[in-house]
């Protein structure tokens, strides 16, 4: 409950194959990709390194990301810049394997297949020997303490990259020899790094701030992922202090995106053991660390051809180094402010998540602030940051609308018509990413089921202009566009399709609506090829439409078109075949789920004979 970080498993996001100009990728190839891979495997230092970082940047980038990897570029790495005799590009290249590891599942489990964890645990080594050499007394350079702590960076961002990837890989690396180690180096980490003033609370970093960020980044992605870790870190002397302290240090070097994961670490350790004010304090230091990001200026710094429109004016390789090194900075700082914004989204999504089970258990004395909060500061922030993030805002706005839904809030009729902005807002959200499709689908359920609590609920209806057959017929195109989509991605879809024409089918006055959803829900319920999972919930949607004769489509629809018939002859069969293959022991709790379907079938069917008898 209340997790604030959810990976995404499978792989990057599919592109269209249908719109891929293989002209234009030979093109890319050919001008860019070939001359950075011919100059990474140069004998000169030099050029190795700023092929590198070149690279790395662009690896960034989904496409570019692709069409490097075709080149067989993590073989080049792993065979010979990870153990380089230049500690810059065996550093980099450690932040470059980072980079490709954002392409998701298949990635991740090549660089583990290949036995990536012990170059990092040699790493590892590496850090730990020269944070130890670096005393008070030390006489490392400003230039090898960068290099040091950029090491430590890449080597734990990197973990935390293919944790992300992979299920198995996760688990892994939180258990065991390999959590052991990464306790050790979080903690060796901690205490070269953090010098806190007790008097004052005030913390100075010794290291830089985007290795602890790092370490921050660490803690709160795997505690959000594991209750198992937060509780081996409540355990854990050195680290359990430094999470228990870290709220109320103050830190002088923090940037925008350090503040947001202390926020993070905050809402994970306290979970349901949260109260509203902890709440309100968690929405509002967020909500502070990001309020003066430019997004523009951001998105300016983010902007991959900047690069090459400025490197073709430049002519020699002192002035395109000096030019890499400033780009290089400009983005990553760009970059720090969009995972700031990003992973503001996500904690205010899990806060509003944990506020309405409080409240769903028992807790109803949410704090007036709290309120304001939810119903006058969110709606903004979220307007704000919709064209930029939609996905992740119509996540956060899910999680309101079920949250003004559970407290009682009526959303119709909060000020400055935050119903109306978002709903234009989603109109206006292309469907070419299955995140805006799955958050404007959930979105649409939570209206909608909003607008059947209001007393004038058509007028609402008509509003958002949802009254009529085409729009019922738009989210069943929806429920049909699955191509490209996995097996689970299809799954997520069509079950938020099925709410959304259940939430449709169900309102007054729409007999013609009915009609359609009644009629492509039993054309579903005959269908042979359609996963059990799927049949239990568009049967359990069937059942709550036409429950009660009283509807005033139950007699037009259901009974004129003689469902029971159809139920009888169609449905029952199928439903006994397509149960009957659900294998117990691979799946006990669908098998369960089915046979209770199958009993609540027969009881619907024996009830609406009576019912008009």
């Amino acid at each position: 409950m209340g997790k604030s970080k959810k990976r995404l498993r499978s792989s990057r996001s599919r592109s269209n194959p249908l719109g891929r100009n293989v002209e234009k990728e030979e093109q890319v190839r050919r001008k860019k990709i070939q001359p950075l891979l011919e100059k990474l495997q140069s004998v000169v230092a030099n050029d190795r390194s700023m092929a590198l970082g070149s690279i790395s940047v662009l690896c960034e980038d989904p496409y570019m990301r692709e069409l490097f990897l075709k080149e067989k570029l993590i073989q080049l790495v792993m065979n010979r810049l990870i153990t380089d005799e230049n500690t810059e590009i065996m550093v980099e290249s450690f932040g470059l394997l980072r980079n490709l590891c954002l392409e998701g599942y298949d990635v991740a489990t090549h660089l583990w297949r290949l036995d990536i964890w012990t170059g990092i645990n040699a790493g590892f080594d590496k850090l730990l020997k020269s944070l130890d050499s670096m005393g008070e007394n030390s006489k490392a350079t400003k230039e090898s303490k960068r290099l040091l702590f950029d090491f430590g960076d890449n080597l734990l961002s990197l973990v935390v990259a293919l944790a992300n990837g992979s299920d198995n890989i996760f688990n892994t690396v939180t258990s065991g020899v390999k959590l052991a180690r990464l306790l050790q180096i979080l903690s060796e980490v901690l205490r070269y790094g953090v010098s806190v003033q007790e008097v004052t609370t005030s913390a100075t970093l010794k290291i830089t701030t985007q290795l602890f960020n790092t370490v921050l980044d660490l803690l709160y992605t795997f505690s959000a992922e594991s209750a198992a870790f937060i509780e081996t870190i409540k355990e854990h002397n050195i680290l359990a202090e430094f999470v228990n302290a870290l709220p109320s240090l103050v830190i002088v070097n923090a940037n925008e995106l350090t503040k947001v994961l202390v926020q993070g670490i905050l809402l994970q350790f306290l979970d349901m053991d949260i109260s509203y004010v902890q709440a309100s304090a968690v929405i509002q230091n967020t909500c502070s660390a990001i309020e003066h990001i430019n997004l523009e200026e951001m998105k300016a710094n983010l902007n991959l051809f900047t690069q090459d429109e400025e490197m073709t004016k430049l002519s020699n390789t002192e002035e395109i180094s000096k030019q890499i090194r400033d780009y290089t900075k400009r983005r990553s700082d760009a970059m720090m402010k969009l995972q700031s914004l990003e992973l503001s989204l996500d904690v205010i999504t899990a806060v509003i998540e944990l506020v309405a089970a409080k409240f769903e258990e028992g807790d109803k004395n949410v704090s007036e602030n709290l309120v304001t909060i939810f119903t006058t500061s969110l709606p903004v922030v979220f307007q704000a940051l919709f064209k930029d993030f939609g996905s992740r805002v119509l996540i956060a706005w899910n999680n309101l609308l079920w949250l003004f839904i559970t407290v009682g809030i009526n959303l119709f009729e909060l000020p400055n018509k935050p119903w109306h902005n978002l709903w234009a807002s989603m109109n206006e959200l292309e469907n070419d990413d299955l995140g805006n499709r799955l958050g404007k689908l959930s979105c649409m359920w939570a209206l909608l089921k909003s607008v059947q609590l209001q007393n004038n609920s058509s007028q609402y209806l008509q509003l958002l202009q949802c009254n009529n057959v085409g729009f019922a017929q738009s989210i069943i195109d929806q429920f049909n566009l699955v191509e490209n989509l996995d097996y689970e991605e299809q799954l997520d879809l069509k079950q938020r399709c099925l709410s959304v024409l259940s939430a449709l089918a169900m309102f007054p006055h729409q007999v013609d609506v009915n009609k359609l959803v009644g009629q492509f829900f039993i054309q579903l319920l005959s269908k042979k090829d359609l996963p059990p999972r799927l049949l239990i919930d568009v049967l359990n949607h069937f059942i709550d439409i036409y429950s009660d004769a009283e509807f005033d489509y139950d007699r037009p629809v259901f009974v004129e078109l003689n469902y029971l018939e159809s139920l009888r002859q169609q449905v029952m069969p199928n439903l006994k075949t397509a149960f009957k293959f659900i294998d117990k022991n691979k799946d006990p709790q669908l098998k369960n789920e089915s046979r209770e379907a199958f009993t609540t079938l027969d009881s619907f069917i024996h009830y609406k004979v009576k019912e008009r008898s």
